[in-house]
């Protein structure tokens, strides 16, 4: 692996149209891998903090973009849930196979919603929202894209913006490589694991991003294991990192 530049190749799991038991596998092996290596912790202890601290509404509305089967969205509501914070979500993923296996497994759709839409696409339509959340998902644009996308997200009425990102690295790359054979994980999450490494930023180059893209107010701290949580307050949130 060639930590030094970030890889563009395409992952099976970016394939839109992929779906039946490779794909429902693959959705499973993502949960156990988000909860093992940390994901879906960091991502709750940010939530959190933002909410504790800066929310000012009664009821956060959460979106998620690249949300695939819907693994982030509930263990996030269950954890808010615990501890009295209520909270409504939205799910965005661009395949319908993805999202049909989302809504499947939703056990609380008063409050939980998914829908199909591709990111990517230059003419997606950012909804409003309290907290725009991913994971694993903005190293699937192109730098120049990805400070486009940024500039978007900023005029739109989005309070406060949570990522959470593998950072590129030599031995994330075989360390994973090394545990994923020891994981009951399907053969396309392997692949496309190794694949998402390589192709994940480094601090530095998101923050070069972030700061192309006008931002100024953000923050980006790494997190076990090999994870960065990258949190920005955008023009419509009053208070400060």
């Amino acid at each position: 692996m060639n930590s030094q530049v970030r890889l563009h190749t395409p992952e099976q799991l970016d394939n839109l149209s992929l779906s039946g038991k490779a794909l429902n596998a693959t959705l499973l092996s993502l949960r156990l891998i988000n909860r093992l290596f940390g994901n879906h912790l960091q991502l709750k202890n940010a939530i959190l903090h933002y909410i504790k601290t800066y929310s000012k509404t009664k009821k956060t509305h959460i979106l998620d973009l690249g949300c695939g089967g819907g693994d982030c969205i509930l263990h996030i509501s269950r954890k808010l849930k615990k501890v009295g914070i209520t909270a409504s979500f939205i799910g965005i993923d661009g395949n319908p196979e993805s999202i049909a296996y989302a809504l499947q497994n939703n056990p609380n759709p008063q409050s939980i919603d998914f829908s199909t839409a591709n990111i990517l696409n230059k003419k997606f339509i950012i909804p409003d929202c309290d907290l725009l959340m991913s994971s694993h998902f903005i190293y699937h644009f192109k730098n120049e894209d990805l400070i486009d996308f940024l500039k978007k997200i900023q005029s739109k009425k989005v309070k406060h913006v949570i990522f959470s990102e593998l950072y590129r690295s030599k031995i994330a790359y075989y360390i994973f490589k090394l545990a994923s054979g020891l994981l009951p994980i399907s053969d396309m999450a392997k692949k496309d694991g190794l694949i998402a490494i390589q192709r994940a930023f480094t601090v530095k180059e998101l923050k070069e991003i972030i700061e192309s893209s006008g931002i100024k107010n953000y923050s980006i701290i790494k997190k076990p294991f090999f994870r960065m949580i990258v949190q920005i307050h955008t023009n419509h949130e009053t208070n400060t990192i």
